[in-house]
């Protein structure tokens, strides 16, 4: 009985014990407000100085609505489309998914290093790549990183002669520079497709130091997104127009040639009698008349081919065309500032609670 009884006062105890010790920390806080000000207040500048020295960026995006064709039932296509899931089998759906992929190829952004951008203040006019490498702005940070660096491959440029490459010569898509692989890297990682499979519309976005110029690549993106998309449908179907139109003239010259001579020969004969004539008269005759149908079967085929090519041919609707930016994306300075004043608070209350009492502790076992 006097066991049960200690142990009830025991476990009535452990709540106030815990609530002393709590107490305990946050008087001990309190205590040491001044230096927790102190630290929130140099967090609070290094967080300024963060958010005034990372350059700012502005971003553009487009929406797209590309054409897409039922390969169901509308009613089970809508109540799938309601229920988050894209059941559409269609040509269409399979290059809706293909978004991503393309943006981000190394293919399709190499054909945008030699777009013209200007910049909104009118100083710069020049090709993207050139814009990309040698006129972005960086954190000053960067270059207190990248110093030690730089002065060693300086150093070992004294003993190792490296080749110069040709500023003049072509670039080699499937084998750039590392500089140029650099700024494949970046438009890969931030040019943007997001998805939606209920309405099917894509929205294309991208960030970038300056206004016009971002405005100026996301029109070119979604100018070559649609020409990809149009040449990856019409492939098949062009191939046939112009193997088509290859036959077509050689079946139209063998019409023309068996025409003019089944002509030659009438007019040469004209009041000849002769059955053997007339036998050699209707031969040139069914020959051409053969040709005749050949041909002209062959130009049915073709236009048919044609029409194929302009129906297969996707149809994407700019939903919303892209815009000069007025607002910058980033850097937020007062996320910075936040940010920064809150974990130098953090740090100065885990520093005040566990950290002081170790280090004392660390320096009095070191001294014995």
């Amino acid at each position: 009985m006097t066991e049960v009884n200690n142990n009830i006062e025991a476990q009535d105890l452990q709540p106030e014990e815990q609530e002393i010790d709590i107490m305990e920390l946050i008087a001990k806080l309190w205590k040491r407000r001044r230096t927790i000000l102190i630290w929130c207040g140099v967090g609070a500048v290094l967080g300024l100085v963060a958010g005034f020295s990372i350059p700012k960026t502005y971003s553009a995006s487009a929406v797209l609505a590309p054409e897409m064709e039922e390969s169901m039932s509308s009613g089970v296509s809508s109540i799938a489309s309601m229920m988050g899931v894209n059941l559409d089998n269609s040509v269409d759906a399979i290059n809706f998914q293909l978004f991503p992929d393309v943006v981000s190829s190394t293919p399709f952004i190499y054909e945008l290093f030699d777009l013209q951008v200007k910049t909104a203040d009118g100083e710069l006019e020049t090709t993207l790549l050139d814009y990309m490498l040698e006129h972005q702005k960086s954190a000053w940070w960067s270059y207190v990183v990248k110093a030690p660096f730089q002065l060693l491959g300086w150093v070992k440029s004294w003993f190792e002669k490296e080749e110069e490459p040709d500023p003049d010569a072509a670039l080699d898509m499937y084998n750039l520079p590392e500089k140029e692989r650099g700024v494949v890297k970046f438009f890969a990682e931030n040019i943007v497709v997001e998805m939606d499979k209920k309405t099917g519309k894509a929205t294309v976005s991208l960030e970038m130091q300056d206004p016009l110029v971002v405005t100026t690549v996301m029109n070119a993106i979604i100018s070559n997104l649609k020409d990809y998309m149009s040449d990856y449908r019409t492939s098949k179907a062009r191939q046939d127009a112009e193997n088509l139109t290859v036959i077509c003239e050689q079946r139209k010259q063998e019409y023309y040639a068996a025409q003019q001579a089944y002509a030659r020969y009438s007019d040469a004969n004209k009041n000849v009698i002769l059955q053997s004539a007339q036998a050699e008269r209707e031969r040139l005759q069914q020959e051409m008349n053969l040709a005749f149908q050949v041909y002209s079967q062959v130009a049915t085929q073709l236009e048919a081919a044609r029409i194929k090519e302009q129906e297969a041919k996707p149809v994407f609707a700019v939903v919303q065309p892209p815009v000069v930016p007025l607002q910058k994306t980033a850097p937020s300075k007062v996320k910075y500032l936040v940010i920064f004043t809150f974990l130098a608070g953090c740090c100065a209350a885990a520093w005040i609670l566990f950290g002081q009492e170790y280090w004392d502790k660390l320096k009095t076992d070191l001294r014995q």
